[in-house]
């Protein structure tokens, strides 16, 4: 496995309403809605009740990145699983300046190892499109393993095309954790 490099100047809080507009403006982004499978049209309303459920809800993490103090984009671990130790994992970095610049991998890395200390969990998963081969290999490097594939399960453009169901294990985690450099 290579050596991850984490950026120091990244860190995760809690979103909050103060993220709102932000969150709102890349929801709005073509590009990010349609990466991420919005299926709505975004409204600082739905946003903000998301937000309020978020916050009211044990089972989802829901976490704002900042590249030194900038909000930049969220990363969430949610569908907490207390009886199987699982969870799921979505991030998206709605600031395009962000990008390249290691910020994904260092908040992947933060919330999981939240997630993972304060869960005790066994598992995390996530789905990505086939299309989304930077999302891909940022995964794969940081050590998730494709599961399996599901056929049709993305809409994009009009048009069905495949997901990757990916996971990473506590103990993989774990020896990620030997791999990374700050």
């Amino acid at each position: 496995m290579k050596t991850l490099e984490i950026n120091p100047l990244v860190r995760i809080a809690p979103v909050q309403l103060k993220h709102a507009e932000n969150m709102f403006r890349w929801m709005s982004d073509s590009d990010v809605a349609k990466n991420v499978g919005l299926r709505q049209k975004p409204s600082r309303q739905k946003t903000k009740a998301w937000i309020g459920n978020a916050a009211r809800d044990n089972l989802i993490c829901a976490h704002a990145i900042y590249l030194e103090k900038h909000h930049v984009g969220n990363v969430v671990i949610d569908k907490i699983d207390a009886y199987l130790r699982t969870a799921r994992l979505s991030i998206y970095i709605g600031e395009k300046a962000a990008r390249r610049q290691g910020v994904a991998t260092t908040a992947i890395y933060l919330a999981l190892k939240r997630a993972f200390a304060t869960h005790k969990l066994h598992k995390v998963c996530l789905t990505v499109h086939e299309q989304n081969t930077g999302a891909i290999a940022g995964y794969t490097k940081f050590g998730f393993v494709v599961e399996g594939i599901l056929r049709d399960e993305f809409r994009m453009n009009n048009r069905r095309i495949n997901a990757f169901f990916m996971s990473l294990l506590r103990n993989e985690f774990n020896q990620i954790q030997t791999h990374i450099r700050l």
